[in-house]
């Protein structure tokens, strides 16, 4: 009798959906956040494909089938993703530099044997697709397979999906993360810009962004794809990874989730070598790293040399994450790597300061360990984390082209040596830990939520593609016009045929006497 009481348990409690898992854009960091949703969902018992530029490769992973995108990390041999941002090229160069890249990236993975694989695979070979949420072109899959999708960013949302999937998206009250700015904006000039910023994103994107990723994507999916616009906004779920220091809490869509704390995990034992740095480091340690997507390649020889020296000055040892492990002039405090164990190394007591470009995922693991920044912030979101962060108190920033060995040597010994920093630091870990459930298990409910029941549109907001007229009431504030100017001149001709009237009574009156 136990035997069959025990299989039919399991058959209530198990369920295998078949999950196509798309994460196309090649940064490692970004590619955390879709790694640990992937690596749960495998382990929940899902058939999960991944195609992602940095496969997991882990053999216990017996419900994952892995599709390798690392050739897309070419567009970076000849691009300089630091360019970035508004004070290297204007604000139409940065559309246009940003969808140059991903069609770039699109390009070189759709020509690969085992993503046409899968596009030969028939009509709900899944069911459910997640995505990246920044690029629209991969929404049509779920055209192709006729699935449910679910789209995941890795920070927050732009102005324009916000827009697309109904969020209030007042350029004053919620400007987009590229302006810089802390909302409520106060300055007058700062509205003025926060506005133009959003206008130049949502027309560029209505008129040239998303009608050149619908011609490629019906390439692919499809020619009787609906537009790809509204395929974004038929998403199920989107998830953004803000945090409540990070949030511009915003009024959000049913169907729009901010989650946070998705791919921290506890720190994993060190190698040897760096644990005997960290280890020896009794004074303390700087830890220095601009991510991934900043390479020193790209960056002025005199810059380099400008935090070569500043680092070389500091009383304290310097974990220095460099595309090469030894340097021209490399001072003796500094140890240069390729690549650091950057979670495992924030755990460590004897680190002091945090030197950091400012992205999100970097932000993240600074705030859960406690450990007070210096923020060098090049690209992107990363000027108005820095500005977060600095307001916060856990952190000083230094804008890329301020920087000279003195300035960058005494603000780390700020920080460094100024208990509030940390203690900053400590008092946002509370905050940000404290939720009733982690973001990755937040994620996978909803992921599971979609699968029972076949998609989510009952969740979708009625403001989601409401056009700009409709949205200010334009077309009210129109017939209310017409009704006012209407009743205008017809008061105007009825008073006008009055005064005739009587002055025609009065002219006849006086005629007869």
């Amino acid at each position: 009798m136990k035997f069959p009481i025990v299989f039919f348990q399991l058959l209530n409690v198990v369920y295998s959906a078949k999950i196509l898992g798309y994460f196309n854009f090649p940064s490692i960091s970004h590619q955390f956040v879709f790694q640990a949703v992937v690596r749960e969902l495998s382990l929940r018992g899902h058939e999960v494909t991944y195609v992602s530029p940095n496969n997991i490769k882990d053999p216990k992973l017996i419900n994952l089938t892995e599709v390798d995108l690392s050739d897309t990390y070419k567009v970076f041999e000849t691009t300089d993703a630091g360019i970035f941002n508004r004070n290297a090229i204007n604000l139409i160069a940065v559309c246009v530099f940003g969808n140059k890249l991903i069609e770039d990236i699109i390009t070189i993975e759709m020509e690969l044997e085992q993503v046409k694989e899968i596009l030969m695979k028939p009509e709900n070979s899944y069911d459910l697709i997640i995505v990246e949420a920044m690029n629209p072109f991969h929404y049509g899959l779920q055209h192709k397979f006729k699935a449910p999708l679910i789209a995941i960013s890795s920070f927050g949302l732009t102005s324009v999906l916000h827009d697309i999937i109904g969020n209030q998206n007042h350029p004053i009250l919620y400007p987009d993360a590229f302006c810089g700015y802390l909302n409520p904006i106060k300055n007058i000039w700062e509205k003025i810009d926060s506005f133009y910023v959003n206008m130049v994103f949502y027309l560029y994107s209505k008129f040239v962004g998303m009608p050149k990723y619908d011609k490629m994507a019906r390439t692919y999916f499809g020619e009787d794809m609906p537009y790809v616009e509204d395929l974004v906004r038929n998403v199920s779920i989107m998830f953004g990874n803000v945090d409540p220091i990070f949030s511009d809490r915003r009024a959000i869509a049913p169907n729009y989730k901010e989650v946070w704390n998705i791919h921290l995990k506890a720190p994993q034992p060190l190698p040897a070598d760096l644990q005997r740095i960290l280890d020896d480091a009794k004074t303390g340690l700087v830890y220095f790293s601009l991510g991934t997507n900043v390479r020193f390649e790209h960056v002025e020889e005199n810059i380099k040399q400008e935090i070569l020296k500043a680092l070389g000055d500091l009383p304290y040892t310097v974990l220095c994450k460099w595309e090469s492990e030894d340097y021209p002039g490399k001072p003796n405090n500094v140890v240069l790597r390729k690549w650091i164990p950057q979670q495992s190394i924030l755990a460590h007591p004897n680190v002091k300061v945090f030197v950091t470009q400012g992205g999100l995922q970097s932000s993240e693991e600074a705030i859960i360990n406690g450990v007070p920044l210096v923020v060098i912030p090049f690209l992107g979101d990363q000027p108005l984390n820095a500005k977060i962060l600095t307001s916060r108190g856990m952190a000083e920033t230094i804008l890329p082209q301020s920087i000279k060995n003195d300035l960058l040597r005494d603000t780390i010994l700020k920080v460094a040596k100024n208990e509030k920093y940390r203690l900053k630091a400590h008092e946002l870990r509370d905050i940000f830990l404290d939720q009733p459930r982690t973001g990755l298990e937040e994620i996978v409910w909803w992921c599971e939520y979609v699968i029972r029941h076949k998609g989510a549109t009952h969740l979708r907001s009625p403001s989601a593609g409401v056009s700009l007229y409709e949205y200010f009431m334009l077309d009210v504030l129109g017939v209310i016009f017409i009704v006012l100017f209407a009743t205008y001149v017809a008061m105007k001709i009825i008073f006008g045929a009055i005064i005739r009237l009587l002055r025609g009574q009065k002219h006849e009156k006086q005629k007869n006497d």
